[in-house]
């Protein structure tokens, strides 16, 4: 008579032996992939996007290189107008040499200057100005002449206000304007100067 070397529990308890190794292999599995292959899909995620960034980089490169380019010529352009805008502002207001280049012009121009007063300086965005009322009598051609010709000096001024009188009986008018002056120019230091800028 034959009987089992195994009874049924032994069977039953190797099944389960077998199913947990089986468990444990798809478990140490799982962990490797995770450990494994997440980083280097994550590595692969990382390399695809700076490729990407690189191509649009590329394809903006002309652009950003001409962007550059631009703003550089831009700022080459806004350093050589400061530059001559320090050379016609000189550092301090110096009112008497003003009065001296405007007096050789009324009188090259016949105009008689009776009154010059400087005012009081005003602190304005990256520089100072002062006005200057301005007295005097003069042929309408002198007087026009005259403005012409203070455009025209180095020093940075500009005519605010001009009112001219006029006189039947006279060829002279009498004049009255205000003009403003500009010095100690911020960001830089100027030469003072007077002169007229020569025109070719």
């Amino acid at each position: 008579m034959n009987s089992p070397v195994f009874d049924t529990e032994t069977l039953r308890f190797g099944r389960l032996l077998h199913y947990a190794g089986i468990a444990v292999v798809l478990v140490c599995g799982a962990a490797g992939y995770s450990r494994l292959y997440t980083p280097v899909d994550e590595s692969i995620f990382d390399a695809v996007l700076k490729i990407d960034e690189l191509k649009a980089s590329q394809k903006n490169a002309t652009a950003i290189r001409a962007e550059h380019q631009r703003l550089s010529s831009r700022l080459e352009e806004i350093g050589a107008r400061f530059a001559a805008l320090q050379q016609r502002v000189p550092e301090h207001a110096d009112a008497g040499s003003f009065l001296k280049f405007v007096s050789e012009i009324a009188r090259d121009e016949k105009l008689g200057i009776s009154n010059f007063q400087p005012a009081t300086p005003v602190e304005g965005d990256g520089f100072t100005s002062m006005e200057v009322v301005l007295d005097g009598k003069g042929s309408f051609a002198g007087i026009c002449s005259f403005f012409d010709r203070l455009s025209k000096i180095q020093r940075l001024s500009k005519v605010k206000d001009v009112s001219i009188s006029v006189d039947r009986q006279s060829d002279v008018y009498p004049m009255k304007a205000t003009i403003v002056i500009y010095f100690a120019l911020r960001g830089g230091t100027a030469t003072p100067s007077g002169q007229e800028v020569k025109r070719g």
